[in-house]
């Protein structure tokens, strides 16, 4: 598309951005209306929108839109259309693994649940570079647009339904229902504790975003997903143009060698959940576990970047690289995305759209800056080095700034 229309890296940058800008605005919506709603719902509502908005983009890239000069603004709209459907998503699945799992298995519920999310990302990358040379850029807009719709509907006929009665007999959720039915029978010397926690889980008021904003827990979270969003969205967006441009590779090897990274993301997001969990069971801290797994999965790959910005890398060393990096990269699933709902149960889905909206506003950054600096100094070096550098920042933060007791 870019060769057709004759897009530079500038305007590829802010097209791809445009997608974020509807992502970032309905995160915190998002989140609110999952904690009101149930994420079930939200969700399928999701799903519905941005399959439909899906479908605009040939339009926007009509010739009667390009006659009357509005394809760059029809374009971006198109595209904040879809992310503003896709943005309920992720807050909407924390509040449906607070609601409907206990302590115990969080990691790994999230951990699963983000394998899927990595495995559309493996799914679209297999798929569209054969729909896109087989039958041209328009079928790929108009084959993911038909397809969100049968998909809404098994999503709905599988999804759990919020627990109506639990919450009408005093708040609780499915999770911790199940949580006090565990805690019956425990020894004396539980007690205390078990009554402490009964304490904690009353705090489900409800909380303001300025409240959630008063903790440094929350900015733990904050800073880190902010750094995570930066190198992320760079790698959704620029990786395909970084293997073609800087390593040489054509479109289809470059969108399926694209696929090794996030294949390893989606295995090591279910890994990582498992890792977190038995580690909380066998006697350490929820703190440290958090603390040291989010460490891990991002000094490691700043170390990978660092092997990236050298301009004689080799092509394979280059994959392994950037293979190792975002697989690492996933171990944070375990880290601060389960922290959110440690420290904030009752608003897991609010605490994730806030979170996530500075995330998302760091990933626009990110995306638009690389279309800048790879046109003004033709490599991709500066970008991994500067990426780098904010990971071993966000690590620091964190260790200063975490907890993994509940909050709120």
């Amino acid at each position: 598309m870019a060769q057709e229309f004759g897009w530079p890296a500038t305007v590829q940058g802010l097209i791809q951005s445009a997608f974020l800008w509807g992502y970032t605005a309905t995160q915190l919506l998002g989140g609110h209306l999952a904690d009101k709603f149930g994420g079930r719902a939200v969700i399928g509502f999701g799903v519905a929108w941005f399959s439909i908005a899906s479908l605009l983009l040939p339009a926007a890239l009509s010739p009667a839109v390009a006659a009357a000069g509005m394809t760059l603004p029809a374009v971006l709209l198109a595209r904040m259309c879809v992310g503003l459907g896709e943005g309920v998503a992720l807050p909407s699945m924390s509040n449906m693994v607070a609601a409907h799992v206990p302590a115990s298995a969080k990691a790994r519920a999230l951990g699963m649940s983000f394998t899927g999310f990595h495995s559309g990302n493996l799914v679209g990358l297999v798929l569209s570079p054969l729909i896109l040379v087989t039958f041209g850029w328009k079928a790929l807009f108009y084959t993911f647009g038909l397809l969100g719709l049968p998909l809404m509907a098994v999503w709905l006929a599988i999804a759990p339904k919020p627990n109506k009665a639990a919450a009408a007999a005093g708040g609780d959720s499915t999770a911790e229902a199940l949580q006090q039915q565990q805690q019956q029978g425990a020894d004396a010397s539980n007690s205390s504790s078990s009554s402490s926690s009964s304490s904690s889980s009353g705090k489900g008021e409800a909380v303001s975003v300025w409240q959630l904003l008063s903790h440094r827990a929350t900015w733990a979270i904050i800073i880190v997903n902010i750094v995570n969003h930066w190198g992320y969205f760079i790698y959704l967006n620029w990786m395909p143009s970084y293997f073609s441009k800087a390593l040489g590779f054509d479109l289809r090897s470059s969108s399926f060698l694209s696929l090794v990274p996030w294949l390893v993301m989606a295995v090591g997001s279910s890994a990582a959940g498992f890792l977190a969990d038995n580690l909380i069971a066998a006697g350490n801290s929820v703190t440290s576990v958090r603390k040291a797994v989010q460490s891990v999965s991002m000094l490691v790959p700043a170390i990978a970047l660092l092997f990236l910005s050298n301009p004689t890398i080799s092509p394979a060393a280059a994959v392994t690289a950037m293979t190792l990096a975002l697989g690492v990269t996933s171990l944070g699933q375990a880290g601060f995305v389960a922290n959110m709902s440690d420290i904030a149960p009752k608003q897991a889905g609010q605490m994730f759209g806030l979170c996530n909206t500075f995330g998302c506003l760091s990933g626009i950054l990110g995306v638009l800056s690389v279309g800048f600096i790879v046109e003004l100094t033709g490599s991709f070096a500066p970008v991994f080095q500067i990426t780098a550098a904010m990971y071993v920042v966000a690590v620091v933060c964190w260790n200063l700034l975490c907890t993994g007791e509940r909050v709120f």
